[in-house]
């Protein structure tokens, strides 16, 4: 039985562009077109993307899955 797992970061646009080497805009682009998890937008209008959200697309890109 797999346990579910708790998110323990979560990261801003600015995380995520420095994460893969691009521009902030490129993480918006990617997430409007589907080709990136679209994240959750807090109350205070800023966007954040879980742990568990952004290994999993990275899983799914190593795995040769549509992510």
């Amino acid at each position: 039985m797999k346990t579910q797992s708790k998110i323990s970061h979560w990261y801003t646009k600015r995380d995520l562009a420095r994460r893969y080497g691009v521009h902030t805009r490129s993480i918006e682009r990617w997430s409007e077109s589907g080709a990136f998890p679209r994240g959750t937008q807090f109350p205070n209008g800023r966007w954040f993307w879980s742990d568990l959200e952004i290994e999993q697309h990275e899983q799914g890109l190593v795995g040769g899955g549509a992510a």
